[in-house]
């Protein structure tokens, strides 16, 4: 059980990349705790695909008493992955990403809002690292 535990809480790490910050100890971080799972749903109807019935939508929420920045990826099944950026996320609010012919599998970065010290991972740098 213990094994099953551990090797669960790895591939959770794999899946959801947290924080990203500089390695100075005095800024401010954010980790991806701030960020909440709210709801998901297949075939959802989406205005920005083309075709209906595959759509997978994630939504999320901010938790924490902070503002934060979030990049948002969601694969399609081609495993090509939608790259979803955003701002100045208030605590409390939602945000939203989707996939129109999804697999169900989604990854995130977060940091503190406007930190530009901390950089996201690019389009590439995602690709490669979760394609695999």
């Amino acid at each position: 059980m213990k094994t099953y535990i551990s090797l669960l809480m790895t591939l959770f790490t794999c899946f959801v990349v947290g924080e990203l910050s500089a390695q100075d100890p005095s800024k401010e971080t954010v980790d991806s705790a701030c960020l909440m799972k709210s709801s998901s749903e297949w075939a959802s109807d989406c205005e920005q695909c083309l075709m209906d019935g595959n759509t997978y939508r994630i939504n999320m929420q901010n938790i924490c008493e902070k503002q934060i920045d979030v990049r948002l990826a969601v694969q399609e099944k081609t495993m090509r992955w939608k790259v979803f950026n955003f701002m100045d996320i208030a605590p409390g609010d939602t945000l939203s990403g989707y996939a129109c012919d999804g697999t169900g599998r989604y990854v995130y970065w977060t940091r503190v809002a406007n930190d530009a010290s901390v950089v996201f991972p690019t389009e590439r740098e995602i690709e490669l690292q979760f394609n695999r």
